[in-house]
Protein backbone atom coordinates (compact mmCIF):
# COMPACT_ATOMS: atom_id res chain seq x y z
CA UNK A 1 0.00 0.00 0.00
CA UNK A 2 1.16 3.43 -1.03
CA UNK A 3 4.78 1.89 -2.13
CA UNK A 4 5.35 5.35 -4.18
CA UNK A 5 5.26 7.27 -1.21
CA UNK A 6 7.73 7.89 0.89
CA UNK A 7 8.02 5.49 4.54
CA UNK A 8 6.09 8.29 6.59
CA UNK A 9 3.94 7.81 9.34
CA UNK A 10 0.09 8.22 8.89
CA UNK A 11 -0.21 11.93 10.26
CA UNK A 12 3.12 12.61 8.25
CA UNK A 13 1.74 11.91 5.25
CA UNK A 14 -1.13 14.14 5.27
CA UNK A 15 1.23 16.99 5.90
CA UNK A 16 3.12 15.54 3.08
CA UNK A 17 -0.19 15.95 0.52
CA UNK A 18 -1.51 19.45 2.27
CA UNK A 19 1.51 21.01 0.52
CA UNK A 20 -0.04 20.15 -2.90
CA UNK A 21 -3.40 21.19 -3.01
CA UNK A 22 -5.04 22.28 -6.32
CA UNK A 23 -3.34 25.10 -8.37
CA UNK A 24 -0.93 25.16 -6.07
CA UNK A 25 2.48 26.43 -7.12
CA UNK A 26 4.21 23.98 -4.74
CA UNK A 27 5.71 20.72 -5.22
CA UNK A 28 6.10 18.05 -3.79
CA UNK A 29 9.74 18.93 -3.11
CA UNK A 30 8.51 22.13 -1.41
CA UNK A 31 5.76 20.96 0.80
CA UNK A 32 8.93 18.55 2.69
CA UNK A 33 12.08 21.45 1.99
CA UNK A 34 9.91 24.51 2.54
CA UNK A 35 8.84 27.40 0.10
CA UNK A 36 11.42 28.69 -1.75
CA UNK A 37 11.80 32.74 -1.36
CA UNK A 38 10.01 34.47 -4.63
CA UNK A 39 12.68 36.78 -7.07
CA UNK A 40 11.32 40.01 -7.31
CA UNK A 41 11.58 40.97 -11.11
CA UNK A 42 14.98 43.47 -11.44
CA UNK A 43 14.19 46.77 -13.35
CA UNK A 44 16.93 48.55 -15.67
CA UNK A 45 19.46 50.80 -13.56
CA UNK A 46 20.03 54.31 -14.81
CA UNK A 47 23.46 53.13 -16.28
CA UNK A 48 21.53 51.01 -18.52
CA UNK A 49 18.86 53.42 -19.48
CA UNK A 50 21.33 56.09 -20.52
CA UNK A 51 23.10 53.06 -22.47
CA UNK A 52 20.46 52.77 -24.39
CA UNK A 53 19.58 56.26 -25.20
CA UNK A 54 23.08 56.94 -26.08
CA UNK A 55 22.49 54.09 -28.72
CA UNK A 56 19.23 55.19 -29.84
CA UNK A 57 20.67 58.71 -30.61
CA UNK A 58 23.25 57.36 -32.60
CA UNK A 59 21.08 55.24 -34.75
CA UNK A 60 18.96 57.80 -35.05
CA UNK A 61 21.56 60.41 -36.08
CA UNK A 62 22.70 57.97 -38.75
CA UNK A 63 19.99 57.89 -40.28
CA UNK A 64 18.08 61.32 -39.95
CA UNK A 65 21.56 63.09 -41.74
CA UNK A 66 21.89 60.89 -44.83
CA UNK A 67 17.61 62.02 -44.78
CA UNK A 68 18.29 65.41 -44.77
CA UNK A 69 21.14 65.53 -47.12
CA UNK A 70 18.57 63.89 -49.59
CA UNK A 71 16.15 66.15 -48.70
CA UNK A 72 18.71 69.26 -49.42
CA UNK A 73 19.65 67.64 -52.95
CA UNK A 74 16.10 67.49 -54.26
CA UNK A 75 15.85 70.68 -53.39
CA UNK A 76 19.05 71.87 -55.84
CA UNK A 77 17.47 69.22 -58.35
CA UNK A 78 13.90 70.70 -58.02
CA UNK A 79 15.08 73.89 -58.54
CA UNK A 80 17.48 73.49 -61.46
CA UNK A 81 14.64 72.23 -62.87
CA UNK A 82 12.29 75.29 -62.52
CA UNK A 83 14.88 77.33 -63.36
CA UNK A 84 15.61 75.61 -66.99
CA UNK A 85 11.32 75.66 -67.35
CA UNK A 86 12.06 79.77 -66.81
CA UNK A 87 14.47 79.60 -69.47
CA UNK A 88 12.24 77.83 -71.95
CA UNK A 89 9.05 79.98 -71.17
CA UNK A 90 11.21 83.21 -71.55
CA UNK A 91 12.50 81.40 -75.17
CA UNK A 92 8.92 80.74 -75.66
CA UNK A 93 7.59 84.27 -74.81
CA UNK A 94 10.22 85.82 -77.42
CA UNK A 95 9.57 83.90 -79.99
CA UNK A 96 5.48 84.10 -79.52
CA UNK A 97 6.08 88.57 -78.98
CA UNK A 98 9.29 89.15 -80.43
CA UNK A 99 10.78 90.29 -77.07
CA UNK A 100 11.51 89.03 -73.94
CA UNK A 101 9.40 90.26 -70.59
CA UNK A 102 10.65 92.59 -68.09
CA UNK A 103 11.31 91.61 -64.76
CA UNK A 104 8.44 92.19 -62.21
CA UNK A 105 9.66 95.08 -59.77
CA UNK A 106 10.45 94.24 -56.44
CA UNK A 107 9.48 97.51 -54.67
CA UNK A 108 7.98 101.16 -55.26
CA UNK A 109 5.61 101.37 -58.73
CA UNK A 110 2.24 103.48 -59.56
CA UNK A 111 0.08 100.11 -58.43
CA UNK A 112 -0.92 100.06 -62.42
CA UNK A 113 -1.64 97.15 -64.31
CA UNK A 114 2.16 97.16 -65.53
CA UNK A 115 3.52 99.39 -62.74
CA UNK A 116 2.75 97.30 -59.62
CA UNK A 117 5.49 95.39 -57.10
CA UNK A 118 5.13 91.44 -56.42
CA UNK A 119 2.24 90.62 -58.52
CA UNK A 120 4.23 88.49 -60.88
CA UNK A 121 3.26 90.83 -63.66
CA UNK A 122 6.31 92.22 -65.91
CA UNK A 123 6.72 95.87 -65.38
CA UNK A 124 7.16 98.42 -68.17
CA UNK A 125 6.93 101.81 -69.50
CA UNK A 126 3.77 101.76 -71.68
CA UNK A 127 4.01 104.76 -73.25
CA UNK A 128 7.69 104.15 -74.35
CA UNK A 129 7.90 100.17 -74.48
CA UNK A 130 11.09 99.91 -72.35
CA UNK A 131 11.58 98.52 -69.21
CA UNK A 132 11.72 100.82 -66.37
CA UNK A 133 15.46 101.46 -65.16
CA UNK A 134 14.30 100.38 -61.51
CA UNK A 135 13.24 96.95 -62.73
CA UNK A 136 16.16 96.03 -64.80
CA UNK A 137 16.81 93.69 -62.24
CA UNK A 138 13.58 92.16 -60.69
CA UNK A 139 11.18 89.22 -59.60
CA UNK A 140 10.91 86.31 -62.37
CA UNK A 141 7.19 87.24 -64.07
CA UNK A 142 5.96 84.19 -63.25
CA UNK A 143 2.29 85.53 -64.09
CA UNK A 144 2.79 86.61 -67.07
CA UNK A 145 5.25 83.56 -67.76
CA UNK A 146 2.24 81.29 -66.42
CA UNK A 147 4.60 79.73 -64.14
CA UNK A 148 5.76 79.00 -60.10
CA UNK A 149 5.82 82.19 -58.08
CA UNK A 150 8.70 80.37 -55.91
CA UNK A 151 12.11 78.46 -55.08
CA UNK A 152 11.27 75.58 -52.96
CA UNK A 153 12.66 77.62 -49.84
CA UNK A 154 9.75 79.88 -50.94
CA UNK A 155 11.43 82.78 -52.02
CA UNK A 156 11.37 84.72 -55.39
CA UNK A 157 13.53 83.82 -58.73
CA UNK A 158 15.91 86.85 -59.02
CA UNK A 159 15.35 87.96 -62.97
CA UNK A 160 18.02 90.28 -64.77
CA UNK A 161 17.31 91.16 -68.44
CA UNK A 162 19.64 93.17 -70.95
CA UNK A 163 17.10 95.96 -71.75
CA UNK A 164 17.70 96.44 -75.52
CA UNK A 165 16.18 92.76 -75.96
CA UNK A 166 12.68 93.15 -73.43
CA UNK A 167 11.86 96.44 -75.71
CA UNK A 168 8.69 96.70 -77.73
CA UNK A 169 6.66 98.58 -80.03
CA UNK A 170 7.16 101.70 -79.71
CA UNK A 171 10.50 100.66 -79.04
CA UNK A 172 12.65 98.48 -81.45
CA UNK A 173 13.24 95.07 -80.95
CA UNK A 174 16.09 93.33 -81.01
CA UNK A 175 17.86 91.85 -84.09
CA UNK A 176 21.00 90.16 -84.48
CA UNK A 177 22.90 92.92 -84.39
CA UNK A 178 21.55 93.97 -80.92
CA UNK A 179 24.83 93.72 -78.11
CA UNK A 180 24.46 92.55 -74.94
CA UNK A 181 26.85 92.82 -72.36
CA UNK A 182 25.53 90.35 -69.12
CA UNK A 183 28.47 88.42 -68.08
CA UNK A 184 28.44 85.30 -65.97
CA UNK A 185 31.90 84.22 -64.31
CA UNK A 186 32.87 81.03 -62.16
CA UNK A 187 33.78 83.39 -58.92
CA UNK A 188 33.74 87.15 -58.79
CA UNK A 189 35.61 88.81 -61.28
CA UNK A 190 36.77 85.27 -62.31
CA UNK A 191 36.73 83.36 -65.54
CA UNK A 192 34.04 84.21 -67.88
CA UNK A 193 31.22 81.46 -68.61
CA UNK A 194 29.55 83.23 -71.21
CA UNK A 195 30.61 85.23 -73.94
CA UNK A 196 32.19 89.06 -73.26
CA UNK A 197 30.04 91.94 -74.91
CA UNK A 198 28.95 92.68 -77.34
CA UNK A 199 28.28 88.92 -76.79
CA UNK A 200 27.00 88.10 -73.46
CA UNK A 201 24.25 86.40 -72.07
CA UNK A 202 20.83 88.44 -72.48
CA UNK A 203 18.86 87.60 -69.37
CA UNK A 204 20.02 85.75 -66.30
CA UNK A 205 17.58 83.63 -63.63
CA UNK A 206 19.03 83.09 -60.28
CA UNK A 207 17.32 81.17 -57.18
CA UNK A 208 19.58 82.71 -53.99
CA UNK A 209 19.22 78.76 -52.15
CA UNK A 210 18.76 77.37 -49.06
CA UNK A 211 20.33 80.50 -47.27
CA UNK A 212 17.79 83.02 -49.18
CA UNK A 213 20.69 85.64 -48.99
CA UNK A 214 19.67 88.48 -50.91
CA UNK A 215 16.27 87.13 -52.23
CA UNK A 216 12.75 88.34 -52.22
CA UNK A 217 10.36 86.51 -50.02
CA UNK A 218 7.05 85.00 -51.63
CA UNK A 219 5.50 84.85 -48.24
CA UNK A 220 5.63 88.20 -46.78
CA UNK A 221 7.00 89.91 -50.37
CA UNK A 222 9.98 91.54 -47.80
CA UNK A 223 13.58 90.96 -48.37
CA UNK A 224 15.65 88.61 -46.83
CA UNK A 225 19.07 89.51 -45.23
CA UNK A 226 21.73 90.34 -47.79
CA UNK A 227 24.23 88.07 -47.99
CA UNK A 228 28.48 88.89 -47.37
CA UNK A 229 30.24 86.53 -49.36
CA UNK A 230 31.79 88.30 -52.78
CA UNK A 231 30.03 85.66 -55.09
CA UNK A 232 27.06 86.04 -53.45
CA UNK A 233 27.11 90.15 -53.58
CA UNK A 234 27.50 89.76 -57.43
CA UNK A 235 23.99 87.79 -57.70
CA UNK A 236 22.18 89.84 -55.58
CA UNK A 237 23.22 93.22 -56.82
CA UNK A 238 22.38 92.58 -60.66
CA UNK A 239 20.49 95.08 -60.92
CA UNK A 240 22.97 97.81 -60.82
CA UNK A 241 25.86 95.62 -61.91
CA UNK A 242 26.61 92.86 -65.15
CA UNK A 243 28.81 90.43 -63.14
CA UNK A 244 26.59 87.36 -61.91
CA UNK A 245 28.43 84.38 -60.07
CA UNK A 246 27.89 80.80 -60.98
CA UNK A 247 29.83 77.88 -59.27
CA UNK A 248 29.91 74.89 -56.64
CA UNK A 249 27.84 75.40 -53.40
CA UNK A 250 29.97 75.13 -51.03
CA UNK A 251 29.26 75.90 -46.79
CA UNK A 252 29.67 78.12 -44.24
CA UNK A 253 33.22 78.52 -43.14
CA UNK A 254 35.06 77.36 -46.36
CA UNK A 255 38.01 78.91 -48.47
CA UNK A 256 35.66 79.85 -51.03
CA UNK A 257 33.16 81.67 -49.03
CA UNK A 258 29.55 80.81 -48.46
CA UNK A 259 27.71 79.67 -51.62
CA UNK A 260 24.49 78.43 -52.90
CA UNK A 261 23.05 80.15 -55.49
CA UNK A 262 21.21 78.47 -58.40
CA UNK A 263 22.38 80.71 -61.56
CA UNK A 264 21.20 79.75 -65.47
CA UNK A 265 21.70 82.14 -68.35
CA UNK A 266 19.83 82.60 -71.39
CA UNK A 267 22.69 83.10 -74.17
CA UNK A 268 22.75 85.50 -77.17
CA UNK A 269 22.97 82.88 -79.93
CA UNK A 270 21.15 80.74 -78.45
CA UNK A 271 17.90 82.78 -78.21
CA UNK A 272 18.84 83.61 -82.00
CA UNK A 273 18.94 80.43 -83.15
CA UNK A 274 15.35 79.36 -81.51
CA UNK A 275 14.00 82.89 -82.96
CA UNK A 276 15.40 81.36 -86.23
CA UNK A 277 13.95 78.08 -86.31
CA UNK A 278 10.48 79.31 -85.36
CA UNK A 279 10.68 82.09 -88.41
CA UNK A 280 10.98 85.23 -86.15
CA UNK A 281 14.30 86.84 -87.22
CA UNK A 282 15.67 87.80 -89.41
Amino acid sequence: MDSTLPHLPHRSKRSYFAGISGGSPKSPVSGICGTRARQIPRGFTLVEIAVAIFIITILLGSILVPLTTQVEQRQVSETQRMLENIREALIGHAVAKGYLPCPDRTSGGAGTANDTANDGVEDYNTGTGICFSTTASGNVPWVTLGLGAMDPWGNRFRYRVYFAYAQRSPAARFNFSTASNLAVTATSGGTLLTAASPDGAVAVIISHGKNGYGAMNAHNNTARPAPTSADEVDNAAGGTLSNFTSRTITPVGSAAGEFDDIVVWLGKYTLFNRMVASGKLP
